[in-house]
């Protein structure tokens, strides 16, 4: 027969097993025997670390709040965290937000702005006052000169893709690029689709966007190959 909770040693403290098919209280029973002798055993040591794993069992908010009370009150153990193998609805919905790419067909003007959740891929163009804005990448297929800012929430290896012919800001976290007109005229680059990106000094640059897949493998396939060379 199946243990309802397994206790195991590590180096860094103890893991605690718990059989997913067992109902909740019964854990709860089964932990509390378990763990009554270590109290006594080391009463006199600092508590160690417990990490538990319930397998393809949930616990809910209180069931975790219960099996938390109950270990440290009957033990000389802290526990450091409770791991499932399976996630809630709302964590996978937000995972799914982050990685997916937003297609947008749209002119934005002053004024306005689109913010989403993972790449975006903007149809359209951004007018002087207008912002598109993502937690991951961002690509232009269109003229850009407003503002773009991708990895709004922090995500370092976010680039911008755009027609930089205009005057435009892009930025990427909170580092920030202003593109002049002048510029660009002066370097023979007016007309050219090219790749803003921060190097690994923290600087942002401005590329070709045949150097995309050196500089940013990962993003080899956007939207079914969309940059894909």
């Amino acid at each position: 027969m199946q243990k309802v909770v397994t206790l195991k040693g590590t180096k860094d403290g103890f893991q605690l097993l718990v059989d997913q098919a067992a109902a909740f209280q019964t854990v709860l029973d089964e932990m509390s025997k378990l763990i009554e002798p270590l109290k006594k055993e080391a009463a006199a040591d600092k508590p160690l670390e417990l990490t538990i794993k319930t397998g393809n069992k949930l616990f809910t908010d209180r069931e975790k709040s219960e099996t938390i009370a109950l270990i440290e009150d009957k033990s000389n153990l802290k526990v450091k965290n409770i791991e499932s193998e399976v996630v809630t609805i709302d964590r996978a919905l937000k995972w799914h937000n982050e990685v997916s790419t937003k297609l947008q067909v749209s002119t934005v003007r002053s004024g306005q702005m689109i913010k989403v959740e993972g790449d975006l891929v903007l149809v359209g163009s951004v007018h002087p006052g207008g912002t598109v804005k993502a937690t991951g990448s961002i690509f232009i297929l269109g003229d850009l000169r407003g503002t773009a800012h991708a990895g709004s929430e922090g995500k370092e290896e976010s680039v911008v893709v755009a027609n930089f012919s205009y005057n435009a800001q892009v930025r990427i976290v909170d580092h920030v690029h202003v593109i002049e007109q002048a510029d660009i005229v002066a370097s023979g680059s007016a007309s050219k689709v090219e790749v803003v990106y921060l190097d690994d000094l923290h600087i942002l640059r401005v590329s070709p966007l045949s150097d995309i897949k050196n500089l940013r493998p990962e993003l080899g396939y956007v939207t079914g190959g969309l940059i894909n060379g």
